[in-house]
C-alpha cells in the first residue's frame, strides 16, 4: 500500500500538521483517525464534539472529498494540503 504524506490545515486548532496515510485509506476513516490524533496532541478530547459532520476537503481538488473513497481515488497525492473543516 503508498504511504501519502499530508498537509493538513484544522480551523478548529488554527494549526498545520503533517500526516503520514496509506493511500487506500477511505476518507471517513482518515477522518476519525485525523480526529483521535489531534485530540491526543492537542490533549483535548472536546475538539470535535460532531464527528459526523466533518468534511475533508482538498486544495488541490478543490472540493470536499467523498467520504466513501479512498485517497488515492479521489486524487490525493503525497504533499498535498486538505483541511479538517
Amino acid at each position: 500500500m503508498n504511504e501519502l504524506l499530508i498537509n493538513l490545515y484544522c480551523p478548529s486548532t488554527s494549526k498545520y500538521y503533517d500526516f503520514w496515510v496509506p493511500g487506500g485509506l477511505s476518507v471517513e476513516s482518515l477522518i476519525s483517525q485525523i480526529c483521535d490524533d489531534i485530540c491526543e496532541l492537542e490533549n483535548n478530547t472536546e475538539i470535535f464534539a460532531d464527528r459526523d459532520k466533518l468534511l475533508l476537503c482538498s486544495y488541490h481538488v478543490g472540493k470536499a472529498l467523498p467520504p466513501d473513497m479512498t485517497l488515492e481515488k479521489a486524487g490525493i497525492r503525497s504533499g498535498d494540503r486538505l483541511t479538517l473543516v
